[in-house]
């Protein structure tokens, strides 16, 4: 496996992946194609608080993460995917655990009700990561309305 920061040159395979999620997160966010085909994005990797990273496997690109950090050392996973055939081999918790080493200090992460395949993996992972003390809760999120948090430092 192999991370990879977004810039400008492999700014579109992100893009790419990107309406991937989107179109299998639209029928809990029922969210539908703009005129184009193309769905709109929430987060805006161009912002000065996004950190983007593509993941690639044998030099595919299998996955992304986008993380939020308006705050030293305080992240939290806006956008996180991983193509569904790189899911068996378990990518995504390794994609995971490498953010995670690279960018050491208190997460947050949230999934939108209805996403309970996103929340057993999200606690399959941590709870594979050394060392992490989780706490999770039910929060009330101005955009998404209630989700499931875990919140951990590492």
């Amino acid at each position: 496996m192999e991370i990879v920061a977004i810039e400008e040159c492999n700014r579109a395979i992100y893009l790419n992946l990107a309406q991937a999620y989107e179109a299998e997160f639209s029928r809990l966010t029922e969210k539908k194609p703009l005129a184009d085909g193309m769905f709109e994005l929430d987060t805006d990797i161009a912002d000065s608080n996004v950190s983007a990273f593509i993941c690639y496997e044998s030099g595919v690109p299998a996955g992304f993460a986008a993380i939020y950090s308006d705050v030293a050392e305080s992240y939290e996973v806006a956008e996180f995917y991983i193509v569904p055939v790189f899911r068996k081999a378990k990518l995504g918790t390794q994609f995971a655990h490498a953010l995670w080493q690279r960018l050491p200090g208190s997460w947050t992460i949230k999934q939108i009700a209805g996403a309970d395949y996103a929340t057993k993996f999200w606690r399959s992972a941590i709870t594979m990561f050394p060392g992490l003390d989780l706490t999770e809760d039910k929060y009330e999120d101005e955009y998404w309305g209630e989700v499931t948090r875990q919140r951990f430092k590492c």
